[in-house]
Parts: structure tokens; C-alpha cells; sequence
């Protein structure tokens, strides 16, 4: 539980939704919803990483190749990062089988819009943990008066 002087911060909601861009689902571990934060940060690392393994890591996710779609994995915080660094630390031999490499046709195509998907739903979750972040202090000022009708939401 936070402080009530953390709590009350101007910089509390910012703080949260840039954590939930860094690691999906952090903002609202930040704000006291742990169990919240953590069903997003499954769900959309699931969803992500899901995409990576049907496509591919190293065609998946390729900022040269698709910036479009790159914007929409970017919002999936420190994801696409990750799968670009490990698509560099990826060799290949160049007489090797490219299949065995790069996905192509529809598995290609799914695997980016899993990954683009990703992006958005924590686009949805950075907006939703600054609404509850800017309405946490009055739901736990709320809880500490006891007063009714004021439940958590």
C-alpha cells in the first residue's frame, strides 16, 4: 500500500503509466492493483511472445521492413525491444535454409498483427491505470473514513 503523500502525488499517474508502458501491467502493480496488473502482464506478454513464436523472431518484429506495424509493437513497452536484440544475436549461415529462419505467407502476417495487437491492448492498459491512478487517493481516503458507497473499483 502506498503512502498517502505518494498517493496524492501529481506525478503518481505518469509515473504509473509509464511503468505500464516499460512492463505491461506495472502501472497498476505501482498503484496497488496487484492482481490486476498482474492478469494484463500475462495477457499481453502471452499475446506478444505468442506472435513472436508462430512468426519468427527474426521477421516478426522489423522497424526497417514494417514502421507501421512497428509503432503498434513499440506500445508493448520493452517486448519488441527485446525480440530485436534477440533477432540480431540470430546468425544465419548463408547457405542455410531461409524456412527454417523467416515465416512466410499467413503465418508472417499473424504473427505481426498478434505482436501489433499486444501494442494496443497496453495502449488500453496505460489509459486505464491513468484513470485509476487519478482516482486512487479518493478511493482510499473513501476506504479510511469508512464512508458508504465508496467501494474500490
Amino acid at each position: 500500500m502506498k503512502s498517502s503523500s505518494s498517493a496524492s502525488s501529481p506525478f503518481h499517474g505518469p509515473v504509473a503509466a509509464v511503468l505500464a508502458w516499460i512492463i505491461p501491467g506495472m502501472g497498476h502493480i505501482y498503484i496497488g492493483e496487484r492482481a490486476r496488473g498482474l492478469i494484463f502482464m500475462i495477457a499481453i506478454t502471452l499475446t506478444f511472445w505468442g506472435g513472436v513464436a508462430i512468426g519468427g523472431v527474426k521477421n516478426t518484429v522489423n522497424p526497417r521492413e514494417r514502421a507501421l506495424w512497428f509503432v503498434g509493437q513499440a506500445c508493448a513497452g520493452v517486448h519488441p525491444f527485446i525480440a530485436i536484440a534477440w533477432s540480431r544475436q540470430i546468425e544465419i549461415p548463408p547457405d542455410a535454409d531461409m524456412t527454417r529462419y523467416i515465416a512466410y505467407g499467413q503465418m508472417e502476417d499473424i504473427s505481426v498483427v498478434y505482436t501489433a495487437i499486444a501494442g494496443m491492448l497496453n495502449v488500453l492498459v496505460i489509459l486505464d491505470v491513468l484513470v485509476r491512478a487519478e482516482r486512487r487517493p479518493e478511493v482510499e481516503f473513501a476506504e479510511r473514513a469508512g464512508l458508504p458507497g465508496r467501494a474500490a473499483p
